[in-house]
């Protein structure tokens, strides 16, 4: 301190500080900015001969000179802190010296943890004497205090962090109706540093560098090390997914077990050694022997999952267990595989298991001690040595190669044979029906919808012309004939009887009435008919669009089981083909999630 207050020539106790002998007026704009980074009711202060930190009269408003004179080093008497406005421009990741994030590694996973949220700048100083650090998270403009703190809160916390005073604490920390929350010191004061976030070393000491200077690198960081509120509200969105996939875990875990009628893809062989109880177990649950699998580790964490801790010293064992366990999951009792990718899933599952079950038989469980579960996060994110070093992917299902080239051809032989088909019916100048179309190309009729553009106009084009050369029907009397009809056969009038003639008359009308209605029920029907084949084209579209990949299990068995009554209605042999290869695509889904995928090794 003696230091700084030489370099800076601060005045002596009771002496009034000058602005200017620190900051000079072209360095107001600068200043300015500075000022504005702070909330100044509700004030923290500590005494430079040592004490503890207290609360200024709330009424109090804390002013530019007493800011300036903190962060130049020439306040005589206090140590300056801020509580949290209703907005803020930053958030502050404070970890104490003694803490057990204090150091590379957990710096390290911590920066990684905010990096995959979307904040992916941050500047690392060093707060005071004392050794702790402060990670400031910048933003380009004001984010609401509370939204930002119980937003980093609950990221840090989903991640395994312990939140806790001395560990990490989150700032800003507005509190709520009952607190004020807590003040954070004010950056550039006695002790502070810039250190560099990788090697952990000293860039810059405070008393090294001038009140302007100093402010100025503080500023340069807020410029450049700045997020967008679009990042904030990506985080926000990241932590909502992370929160909904915890509590999935949670509800499977929670859930009572169901069995499942699982038919294993093969027959066990006669090489595979199925000596022991466990061996067997697994071989009849999942239909072969895993890559890797330890059968009596397996068993031993299915009992875990089931009974939780049984005796005292078993916390560890548990732990190794439920990690494999969950790894392959448990086809007969419908528990999903939780493989490479699922990592985080795996450790809230264990945490869950071992927080709810732990049966007193773990006394650090039982107290509630955040170190307990320290060991949970080294297994579940284990690798085995072959695959350290890889970019380990989360196993996603994609469709063959060869069905997307079996689906374009089939596409191209339809749209050839309508073509065809469309060209006939134009050369004999004849009208057709969609099922004359589907019965001249051999096409489905979802086919026929799928490639409107080489029917459609055609069609249309044919009844207009047809119209146009039909008379009138009531030209088909005596003496009379339309232009396409044969000529008209001499009337026989003067040999018939008084009244046969409009008798006869009377009949023709009669029968093309009778026609007429015959051919209206007729299109009536077709209308019908081809009005249910389009609702039934149409909710078999909204199916198909489907995301597969994006479906739970038991959304899948669903699926399942609608495409099954699909099947039964198909209105012709190309959409039943259609329908049957995706039922069976969807079945080979839900096996591979109930099972994981085969050949999967945890070793």
């Amino acid at each position: 301190m003696e230091q700084l207050q030489r370099h800076n020539g601060t005045v002596s106790a009771g002496a009034r500080f000058k602005r200017e002998q620190y900051f000079s007026e072209e360095w107001n704009p600068q200043i300015a900015e500075f000022l504005s980074l702070f909330h100044r009711y509700d004030y923290i202060c500590k005494p430079l001969s040592g004490g503890s930190w207290f609360s200024a009269n709330e009424q109090w408003k804390l002013t530019d000179t007493e800011i300036l004179k903190a962060v130049a080093g020439a306040h005589s008497k206090y140590i300056l802190g801020c509580r949290a406005g209703k907005a803020s421009r930053f958030a502050v990741i404070d970890i104490d010296a003694g803490s057990k994030y204090h150091n590379a590694k957990q710096l390290h996973k911590l920066l990684t943890v905010l990096r995959e949220a979307g904040i992916s700048k941050t500047s690392l100083y060093r707060s005071s004497d004392s050794d702790g650090w402060h990670v400031y998270i910048f933003f380009d403009e004001p984010v609401s205090s509370r939204d930002l703190q119980r937003t980093l809160f609950s990221l840090f916390s989903i991640n395994g962090f312990e939140i806790a005073k001395g560990k990490l604490e989150i700032f800003p920390n507005p509190g709520d109706k009952s607190s004020k929350g807590q003040g954070l010191r004010l950056p550039l004061q006695q002790g502070f540093a810039w250190l560099n976030s990788e090697t952990l070393d000293v860039v810059h000491e405070r008393w090294e560098v001038s009140p302007e200077k100093a402010v100025d690198f503080f500023l340069d960081d807020l410029e450049h090390g700045t997020n967008t509120r679009h990042d904030f509200h990506k985080m926000k969105g990241q932590v909502e997914r992370l929160l909904e996939r915890r509590d999935a875990v949670i509800v499977s875990v929670q859930a009572p077990p169901k069995t499942t009628q699982v038919i294993p893809l093969r027959r066990r062989t006669t090489n595979e050694d199925t000596s022991s109880t466990a061996a067997e177990l697994v071989v009849e649950n999942f239909g072969h022997w895993p890559n890797g699998m330890k059968p009596d580790v397996w068993l031993k964490g299915r009992d875990y999952f089931e009974k939780g801790l049984t005796a005292p010293g078993q916390r560890a064992d548990a732990i190794y267990s439920l990690s494999h366990y969950l790894f392959y999951g448990d086809p007969h009792l419908d528990r999903p595989a939780l493989g490479y990718g699922y990592e985080q899933e795996r450790q809230w599952a264990i945490e869950r298991i071992l927080l709810s079950k732990h049966n007193g038989q773990s006394k650090d469980l039982d107290a509630g001690r955040g170190d307990a579960l320290t060991q949970v996060e080294r297994a579940a994110h284990w690798v085995p040595p072959h695959k350290r070093g890889q970019e380990i992917q989360r196993y996603e299902s994609k469709v063959p190669i060869a069905w997307i080239r079996n689906n374009a051809n089939r596409k191209l032989n339809a749209r050839k044979r309508i073509t065809e088909a469309v060209e006939a019916f134009v050369r004999l100048q004849k009208q057709f029906s969609i099922r004359d179309l589907m019965e001249q190309s051999g096409c489905s009729q979802t086919a026929l919808y799928n490639n409107q553009d080489l029917w459609r106009s055609k069609q249309e084009q044919l009844r207009t012309n047809d119209f146009a050369a039909v008379s009138h029907e009531y030209n088909a009397g005596v003496g009379a004939a339309a232009s396409k009809q044969q000529p008209p056969v001499p009337s026989d009038s003067e040999k018939m009887p008084p009244g046969r003639l409009a008798a006869r008359q009377i009949v023709s009308e009669i029968s093309m009435r009778i026609r007429r209605d015959v051919r209206q029920r007729e299109k009536h029907f077709d209308a019908i008919a081809e009005g249910a084949h389009l609702r039934w084209h149409h909710r078999w579209e909204d199916i198909r669009k489907i995301d597969i990949e994006s479906l739970s299990i038991e959304l899948l068995k669903a699926r399942i089981t609608l495409l099954s009554s699909f099947l039964a209605t198909a209105p012709d042999k190309d959409s039943e083909e259609e329908i049957q290869q995706l039922l069976d695509y969807s079945k080979q889904q839900l096996m591979l999630r109930l099972r994981g995928p085969i050949g999967m090794s945890y070793t």
